[in-house]
């Protein structure tokens, strides 16, 4: 998907996502921020899937075919 927009058609996306989100998390109290953070933090670096990407990376394509036990 990110092949499909320009750099600058996704800096601006990411500038207006992050300034939505910095909106959203001002009106939180700092305990919750707080949490939203941990929360982050802890899906990029909890374990590695089986497939060993990351959490919350898009699956690749696989050529590993396993039949039903």
């Amino acid at each position: 998907m990110t092949d499909l927009l320009a750099d600058a058609d996704r800096d601006a996306c990411a500038r207006d996502a992050t300034a939505t989100l910095e909106a959203a998390l001002d009106r939180l109290s700092p305990e919750m921020r707080s949490a939203f953070w941990a929360a982050v933090d802890r899906l990029y670096r909890s374990e590695a899937h089986a497939d060993g990407q990351p959490a919350g990376a898009a699956p690749g394509p696989s050529l590993d075919v396993r039949l039903p036990a």
